[in-house]
């Protein structure tokens, strides 16, 4: 978010919203009730009813045909149906909209249709509705697109709605042209509600020279069982991906997913103010955000703008997940669990923090890119893919969770030492390969297993260590704990654990009073080790080698220790 500190910059931004206002109070709570008693079809007036058929260059032609069609209208239930229409809006009238209409008007999509505005006086509008409410039905899909304007007062929409909008299902995709003059370009432009309850909503602002580029702009917006893509361009004056204003002291700007819907809104480049999500209140300071269980939004970021032209960070509420990637001072970037469904670049000069509760995921198939430093992880980062930074300098008070790995004893736990981060694992394995003349054994390991694969195992600390015998008792298993274990398995024994919430793991031995553990290799200088069940002291210019994942017990090197110790165990 960038803002200037000239006066001219302000006056324009209080104009704004004063226009949002009046917009509000005299246009957003106004409802229609009739059918169209205006509806032009690619320049052909269709309010009487019937069928027409579309040629490549976006024209109607009448039908008798009530099957072989592309364009339907009802007269008696304000009904347009589409199906594998081509429309061209027409420049001598109705604003070049490809689709016009005065009054409510429905439309169902059959198939794949487009409907394509041209350029009049300076404007562009795939589809305008005036006075009344657009709602959309069907299982097809549809295009609508405004086309690129010059000149002084040019605009572009791709779907412009005088009253309110609603979406039943089917996928809709609203694309404004480049606009070199001082007026918007937006996707889909809703001077009331936008409620989507079903199937996609694509919607595209294009580039505004000296204006506005909207994604989405409405009064409030509501979304269930819905995915929503709102993306701005590039632009002179402001870019929102999806712009939200208050209609009426009375109400609060909102936007709300329920159900399973994805909301995606992202703005482009602009000399003043940007937004994701750009959230307005002219009236008061309240603005809300909510997502919902089973909801999941992406946005680069989301601002309230309050009364007094004040901009600062909304934090969306309620038990979905989010992630909001390009806005360093929103301190709810990431909410519930969010699974990366793109890949990611986090800007330079960003910062995304996880805050505690919170986990971030990055799944096999998709790259997060950014610097260790852009990243602080207070939750969980759950590591499947690929993170183009070191994951080691990562800082934070919570976890990172990797995949699957195996531990061996060639690498020990220095592969995955070295984090700042606790460490967590989906599924950890490792494989004890057993001596054939050995009952006992010595085991350090950094997870606790919930599962061993190979023989029944128990497991053992030391009680005492007098002149010539250790004395052993039994214990539980902890991750990092130095233990001694007995087990009549032959062969191997497998170790692991696996969990959807990660396995925790330590790369550091926990302290003990009378054994040490091991990590990696170690090349102890006093103590004693274990073979053949016995236990030998570690002399002068021995170099006894003990391998990774396991202990020894400490000792003195000087002459009073035992050539040999013996193992004890206690009996409760």
């Amino acid at each position: 978010m960038k803002t200037r500190n000239k006066l001219y910059d302000k006056s324009r931004l209080r104009l704004l919203c004063l226009l949002t206002a009046l917009l509000g109070l005299f246009g957003a709570g106004q409802t229609w009730a009739g059918n169209p008693t205006t509806l032009t079809v690619g320049g052909t007036s269709v309010l009487g009813g019937g069928c027409w058929t579309t040629d490549e260059n976006g024209k109607l032609t009448a039908t008798e045909s009530t099957t072989d069609y592309n364009v339907k209208y009802d007269s008696a239930t304000g009904t347009l149906t589409l199906k594998d229409a081509n429309i061209t809006g027409d420049s001598s009238t109705n604003f070049s909209a490809g689709i016009y209409a005065e009054g409510d008007l429905t439309i169902v999509l059959e198939g794949s249709s487009t409907v394509t505005g041209v350029v009049c006086n300076d404007q562009s509008r795939g589809i305008n509705t005036l006075d009344g409410n657009l709602t959309i039905q069907g299982g097809g899909s549809l295009t609508a697109r405004g086309a690129d304007t010059s000149g002084g007062g040019s605009c572009s929409y791709g779907i412009y709605v005088y009253g309110s909008f609603t979406q039943q299902g089917g996928s809709v995709t609203a694309i404004a042209g480049n606009v070199s003059g001082n007026n918007p370009s937006s996707g889909l432009d809703v001077s009331g509600t936008v409620t989507v309850k079903g199937g996609t909503l694509t919607a595209t602002g294009g580039s505004a020279a000296r204006n506005i580029s909207y994604g989405i702009s409405a009064y409030s917006f509501t979304v269930s069982d819905a995915t929503v893509t709102a993306t701005s361009g590039s632009a002179g004056y402001a870019s929102y991906g999806l712009y939200i204003a208050s209609s009426s002291p009375s109400s609060s700007p909102s936007v709300t997913l329920s159900g399973s819907s994805s909301l995606t809104a992202r703005s482009g480049s602009a000399e003043d103010t940007a937004g994701g999500i750009y959230v307005q209140n002219p009236f008061g300071s309240t603005g809300f955000v909510t997502v919902g269980d089973n909801s999941t939004l992406l946005a680069n970021s989301v601002i309230l703008c309050d009364n007094f032209f004040t901009e600062k960070p909304l934090a969306p509420t309620g038990n979905g997940s989010w992630l909001i990637y390009g806005q360093s001072n929103q301190t709810s970037a990431v909410g519930g669990s969010y699974t990366l469904t793109d890949n990611l670049t986090i800007e330079s000069g960003n910062t995304l923090t996880i805050p505690s509760g919170s986990t971030l995921t990055i799944p096999e198939d998709k790259t997060l890119t950014a610097d260790a430093d852009q990243l602080v992880v207070n939750g969980e980062l759950v590591l499947e893919g690929t993170f183009t930074a070191d994951a080691k300098e990562l800082t934070g008070t919570g976890a990172i969770v990797l995949g699957e790995i195996t531990l061996t004893d060639d690498k020990g736990i220095s592969e995955y030492a070295g984090y700042h981060l606790k460490l967590k694992s989906k599924k950890v394995t490792y494989v004890r390969a057993l001596s054939d003349n050995s009952q006992y054994g010595t085991i350090c390991l950094p997870f606790v297993p919930t599962s061993v694969a190979g023989g029944q195992v128990t497991y053992y600390q030391v009680l005492e260590l007098e002149s010539d015998e250790i004395t052993l008792v039994e214990t539980d298993f902890e991750a990092g704990k130095p233990l001694f274990y007995q087990t009549p398995g032959t062969g191997s024994i497998t170790f692991s654990a696996e969990s959807a919430a990660g396995v925790e793991l330590v790369t550091t031995p926990a302290t003990d009073n009378f054994m040490v553990g091991t990590m990696s290799v170690a090349t102890p200088t006093a103590g004693y080790f274990l073979k053949n069940n016995n236990f030998y002291p570690i002399t002068n210019g021995d170099k006894v080698k003990v391998k990774s994942f396991r202990a020894y017990v400490k000792g003195q090197n000087d002459a009073s220790q035992a050539s040999v110790m013996s193992v004890n165990v206690a009996r409760p």
